[in-house]
């Protein structure tokens, strides 16, 4: 009698070997995909390197060419230009320097050239510069003022500041009468210019101590010698020829001494000679005596001078009788002697 269903049945080692297969494949299809992902990952994060150098140096790039067209564009053109602080220094010839200067605008003026450039001019000791965008400058002009008027070998005399630095001619003085300072030393080294900046200070310091208190002696000083710097000397505008030596401090009372002697010979006053320590000689108490300086410099041993007398000249032998003198005496010389 026959069956009507069959029935296969396949041996068991073979179906545990397909088990064992099927897994393997799914992993290599996972691993295969998963390297897939990981390819396309790096791309992805290659091109956003990429993006992020490139649009940052394309924005910087832009950037500057937008700033450039901003710097060129009138904006920054120069429109108000404010000048201070000129009182000799012309303000014609500052805006003329300035408006050079700033031809390219006034935030790509270069400040510090412009300064440089101002300070060049003889009577500019500083100047200070502020930018006010977008288009203003602002100028202000510290000048150097003349405190002396120097004497020079050579030329008319020159006007100097507290510095020593020469600024110009007299004529900057206008109206104002100083004394002049003789002694200058025109050599070109430090030494020379520190000496002059010494004669400098010397100089006001005496203007200082004879303007006061009242009364003032300044405008009775004619001119003031510091070729010494230890031994400042002045004259006087009523007597130019007597010089007065000062010394290097205490110039007031030591000035006043003076002028008390000079009084006390004027008068012919003994006694008041005597009493500022001075000789009361023959030749001192003369009338209209003329005296060529006073030493004050050491109060306590003061010292007045008279102009030298002229030596007697002995008058000069002829030329003739020079000769016959000394003819005669060579023919007594060569006249031969005769034997008795």
């Amino acid at each position: 009698m026959l069956t009507p269903v069959n029935q296969v049945v396949a041996p068991r080692t073979r179906r545990a070997r397909d088990r064992r297969v099927r897994p393997v494949r799914m992993v290599e299809t996972v691993a295969r995909e998963s390297d897939r992902g990981a390819e396309r990952l790096r791309v992805r994060n290659t091109r956003w390197r990429a993006l992020r150098i490139l649009v940052p140096l394309l924005g910087l790039g832009a950037l500057g060419l937008a700033a450039r067209a901003l710097l060129q564009t009138a904006a920054f053109e120069m429109k108000t230009l404010r000048i201070t602080g000129t009182a000799r220094v012309s303000a014609q010839e500052i805006e003329a320097i300035v408006r050079r200067a700033t031809s390219r605008g006034v935030l790509q003026t270069d400040l510090h050239a412009l300064r440089a450039e101002l300070r060049k001019r003889p009577l500019i000791k500083d100047v200070e510069i502020t930018r006010v965008l977008p288009d203003e400058l602002r100028v202000r002009i510290l000048e150097r003022t003349p405190v002396a008027l120097v004497a020079r070998n050579r030329g008319t005399p020159v006007c100097v500041d507290e510095e020593g630095v020469v600024i110009g001619d007299f004529h900057l003085l206008g109206s104002q009468m100083l004394p002049l300072l003789v002694g200058w030393s025109e050599e070109e080294s430090d030494l020379a210019a520190a000496e002059n900046r010494q004669r400098v200070a010397l100089y006001r310091q005496l203007q200082q101590e004879l303007s006061a208190p009242e009364p003032s002696y300044w405008d009775r000083v004619d001119q003031v010698n510091l070729r010494d710097l230890k031994n400042v000397t002045v004259n006087l505008t009523e007597s130019p020829m007597t010089w007065i030596h000062l010394g290097d401090r205490d110039f007031r009372r030591r000035f006043e001494l003076s002028l008390q002697i000079l009084s006390a010979v004027k008068k012919q006053d003994a006694a008041e000679l005597q009493r500022l320590g001075v000789a009361p000689t023959a030749e001192l108490l003369q009338e209209d005596v003329t005296i060529s300086y006073i030493d004050v410099s050491q109060p306590s041993r003061v010292v007045v001078r008279l102009p030298e007398r002229p030596r007697a000249v002995t008058p000069a032998r002829s030329r003739e009788a020079v000769e016959a003198r000394v003819r005669a005496r060579t023919r007594a010389k060569l006249q031969p002697t005769r034997a008795r």
